[in-house]
C-alpha cells in the first residue's frame, strides 16, 4: 500500500486500531493514555511474574560493583542531583555502563556514548533489581492495597507519591531527585487553559476525557486516602499531587515488550527520543536485565537515541511526555472518513471493504508531506454510483476511476482540511510570530507548537490537494499548459517510506532493534 501527495508509504489497513498507545486498566474501567513504546499493547499484571521474586531496593543490598559516571557542565540543581544520582548508584554497586550522562545544552540530560559503538552493540544493561515495577508495588506495605487492580502506570504512580512523602528518608530519594515535579503534559492544565491552548486541536478532546478519567480514578481512591490520614497524607495524595506524579511516570517509566510490563530504570530514562531512531529498551530473560542496543554506530561523545515509539504525533509526545518534535517526520492528524448512508450500493460497498480489512468509519492518518493512497481510493469507492467502475478498485495503487468521481472526492477532502483549519485561531504566521515572542509561558510554547505542527499538515495537504484539482478543473500552470495530475508526487518529495501492512509486520517493526 502506498500514500500519495507525495513519497510512496504504506500504513497497516486497520490504522485506528493500530496506534502506539495503551489502555491502562483501572478500577473504573480503562484510562486511556498513551506510553512510551507501548504500542496497542495493554498491561497485564499476570506478566509480573516474567522478572521473578524482588525486594524493595535497601542501603544493604548487594550487587555488581561498578561505576554511574556522569559528566555535567554547569552548576544547575539539575546538573547537582544527577551527579549525586551516579555517586549513589555506585554506592549501590550499579554496574559500569558504557555510556555517560550528560547535559547537551537546550536538549537537556541525555546518555552520550562512552566508547565507539557499532549497531546491534548493547550500551546499557540495567539489572533487574535496580528497577522498580509493579512487582514492587504488589510487594509495597502501604500502596499495595490501594493500587490493587490498577495497572502499572497507577501503581507506580501510588508507589511515586509515596516515597515523595518520604522525603529524605525515601530509599530512593536520591533518584527522585532527578525527577520532575510535573510535566507540560496538558492533562495538568486548568479547563481554561485547555480550552484556550489547544483551541482546534483535536488533543483537546483526548485531553479533556483522559483528564476526565483521571479525576474519577482519583475519587475513587480517595476512600483509602482518607482512611488512613498518617499513611497518606493529604499534601503528598490531593488531586494536584496525584496528577503531577502521574504525568512525571508516564514521561519516565518505560515499557519493556519481553515483560509486558511498564518499569521505572533508573540511568536508562534519560534516554532522549529521536523520531527516527529504532532502539528501544527491553527486558532480557538471558541477563535477567534491562538492555539497550543501539540501531546505528555511534562514535565516543555523541548523543545516543532511543524512539518513544514510532508514528506518533505530537500531540501523543505532548500529551504523554510533555514536548513537541517541530522535526517529526512521524507527525501526523487523523482524518476519519465513512460511507454514505442511504447509499444504494452500500452492502456491496461494505463488502468491498471488508475484504480489505477496512471498516465504515474508517480513520487515515494525514502527514506534513504525504497520505495514504487507501484514503484516495476509499473516498473514491463513497461516491461511487456506477457499480461497473467497481473492478477498478484498487487498494494499493492510486488509480483514478473517471474525472467527475475524483474531482468529488478531491473537493470533499479539501472542505474537510478547510473546516479543520477554521477550527483553529490565526494562521501558520500567526504561531510563528508567537514563539518568537520570549515572554510566553512554557504551556504557551508548546501549545503553539503544537498547532503549528497541525496547521502545517492541513496547509501542506490542502496545496497538494489543489495541484491535483488543476488538471481536472482545466487551470493552466505557469508555463501555460495543463498541469500532471501527479507532478505534484515527483515534484514535492524525493524519499520513500515503507511501513509494513499487516498488524504482525508492523509490530515487529515498531520493536525492530
Amino acid at each position: 500500500m502506498e500514500c500519495v501527495v507525495g513519497n510512496t508509504c504504506s500504513i497497516p489497513t486497520n490504522w485506528g486500531l493500530l496506534r502506539p498507545c495503551s489502555g491502562f486498566p483501572t478500577k473504573n474501567g480503562v484510562l486511556k493514555v498513551c506510553s512510551s513504546s507501548c504500542n496497542g499493547r495493554g498491561v497485564n499484571g499476570a506478566r509480573l511474574k516474567m522478572l521473578g521474586s524482588r525486594t524493595v531496593w535497601n542501603e544493604g543490598r548487594r550487587g555488581l560493583r561498578g561505576v554511574a559516571r556522569c559528566s555535567m557542565s554547569g552548576n544547575s540543581m539539575q546538573s547537582m542531583a544527577l551527579h549525586q544520582l551516579s555517586e549513589w548508584l555506585s554506592k549501590q554497586g550499579f554496574p559500569t555502563q558504557d555510556v555517560i550522562l550528560t547535559g547537551f545544552g537546550e536538549e537537556g540530560v541525555g546518555l552520550a556514548a562512552g566508547r565507539d559503538f557499532k549497531e546491534g552493540e548493547v550500551a546499557l544493561k540495567i539489572p533487574e533489581n535496580y528497577t522498580v515495577t509493579g512487582v514492587d508495588v504488589v510487594n509495597h506495605p502501604v500502596v499495595a492495597a490501594p493500587a490493587a487492580g490498577r495497572g502499572d502506570v497507577i501503581g507506580l504512580t501510588l508507589w511515586l507519591m509515596y516515597e515523595r512523602s518520604l522525603g529524605e528518608k525515601s530509599v530512593w530519594y536520591p533518584y527522585l531527585q532527578t525527577f520532575p515535579s510535573t510535566t507540560l503534559s496538558p492533562i495538568l492544565w486548568t479547563a481554561e487553559e485547555q480550552q484556550k491552548l489547544l483551541k482546534g486541536s483535536p488533543a483537546l478532546e483526548e485531553v479533556q476525557q483522559r483528564s476526565a478519567a483521571l479525576e474519577g480514578e482519583y475519587e475513587d481512591l480517595q476512600s483509602y486516602f482518607t482512611k488512613d490520614p498518617q499513611a497518606f497524607p493529604q499534601e503528598y495524595f490531593s488531586l494536584e499531587a496525584f496528577k503531577s506524579a502521574f504525568s512525571v511516570i508516564l514521561s519516565r517509566a518505560v515499557y519493556l515488550p519481553s515483560a509486558d510490563l511498564f518499569a521505572l530504570v533508573p540511568y536508562a530514562d534519560a534516554l532522549n527520543h529521536r523520531a527516527d531512531s529504532q532502539a528501544y529498551l527491553d527486558y532480557s530473560m538471558e541477563d535477567q536485565a534491562v538492555v539497550f542496543p543501539v540501531d546505528r554506530n555511534y562514535k565516543e561523545g555523541e548523543q545516543v537515541f532511543t524512539s518513544y515509539g514510532r508514528e506518533r504525533s505530537n500531540a501523543d509526545l505532548l500529551i504523554t511526555y510533555g514536548f513537541v518534535d517541530e522535526n517529526n517526520a512521524m507527525d501526523y492528524l487523523d482524518l476519519e472518513v465513512g460511507l454514505v448512508d442511504g447509499d444504494r450500493l452500500l452492502v456491496l460497498k461494505q463488502q468491498i471493504l471488508q475484504q480489505a480489512m477496512l471498516d465504515s468509519p474508517q480513520t487515515f492518518p494525514l502527514y506534513l508531506d504525504r497520505f495514504p493512497t487507501q484514503l484516495l481510493t476509499y473516498m473514491r469507492l463513497s461516491r461511487l454510483q456506477d457499480p461497473a467502475l467497481f473492478p477498478k478498485i484498487v487498494f494499493d495503487k492510486d488509480i483514478m476511476l473517471d474525472q467527475a468521481n475524483e474531482y468529488e472526492c478531491l473537493q470533499l477532502l479539501m472542505g474537510e482540511c478547510r473546516t479543520k483549519l477554521g477550527n483553529y485561531e490565526g494562521g501558520v504566521d500567526d504561531e510563528i510570530r508567537l514563539l518568537k515572542n520570549k515572554k510566553i509561558s512554557q504551556r504557551e510554547r508548546v501549545a503553539a507548537q503544537l498547532r503549528l505542527c497541525e496547521k502545517k499538515i492541513l496547509t501542506s495537504t490542502m496545496t497538494a490537494l489543489r495541484n491535483r484539482l488543476a488538471p481536472i478543473r482545466g487551470i493552466p500552470t505557469k508555463s501555460g499548459g495543463l498541469k500532471d495530475p501527479n507532478a505534484d508526487i515527483n515534484e514535492m518529495f524525493d524519499m520513500v517510506e515503507q511501513v509494513a501492512s499487516a498488524p504482525k509486520k508492523f509490530f515487529d517493526n515498531m520493536f525492530k532493534k
